[in-house]
């Protein structure tokens, strides 16, 4: 009889013990995009190449908006640039403006965004002082802390042209990735003169991204 409680309770021991385990609780995997970035090209005949994780160089985006009462239309412009920490070189890109209607939505929804980059690999883009409303904008940022952007100017040489866009998501947000070649010239006022001094920027090639 001694025996059989015995038995019984540590059977019962047991039973309590293996109830208390915490099972571990895997969770479900998570996709997430690869956000990376690199840019190549010559500005005044020099090779400049920037890469991810190269001189802690990685992308970052911003996006500037113009909300303005219905029915006037609101403004996204997308911007996109490849800094470091520990260089003062820097590349930027703007591309602007989806416009939408700040009555129906607090943003452009996520049809617009990819509607909004799509069609940018189809129509021409144009170079803008102004991009809030429409156009294309380089900034470049050399070894000296020199900032040169590029300008509206009909009578220059230069080119952009978008591709291979893709859009995709994760639990960071929605982006639109893209090639984008370019070629044309920065500016900036000379310090010293007050006069406009120039590079020209050739063969660029951003890799990169737009976040919604």
């Amino acid at each position: 009889m001694k025996f059989t409680f015995t038995f019984l309770s540590i059977a019962f021991l047991l039973v309590i013990a293996s109830s208390c385990i915490e099972h571990e609780v895997i969770p479900p995997p998570v996709s997430t995009v690869n956000l990376n970035c690199s840019f190549s090209g010559y500005v005044n005949g020099t090779q400049i190449e920037l890469t991810q994780n190269v001189n802690g160089y990685l992308g970052n985006t911003q996006n500037i908006i113009d909300v303005n009462p219905s029915p006037n239309p609101s403004f996204m412009v997308y911007m996109t640039e490849m800094l470091s920490p520990n260089q003062p070189l820097s590349l930027r890109l703007k591309l602007g403006a989806c416009n939408w209607d700040a009555a129906a939505n607090t943003e452009p929804t996520l049809t617009m965004f990819n509607n909004f980059h799509t069609n940018s690999a189809i129509n021409l883009q144009d170079y803008a002082d102004n991009v809030n409303a429409f156009g294309f904008e380089v900034t470049y940022t050399d070894n000296n802390s020199s900032v040169w952007v590029s300008r509206e100017l009909y009578n220059v040489p230069n080119s952009v042209t978008f591709s291979n866009i893709k859009q995709q998501s994760d639990n960071t947000g929605d982006y639109s990735f893209f090639d984008c070649n370019f070629s044309c010239y920065v500016y900036r006022n000379n310090p010293v003169s007050g006069l406009l001094d120039s590079l020209q920027v050739q063969n660029g090639k951003y890799s990169g991204y737009f976040k919604k």
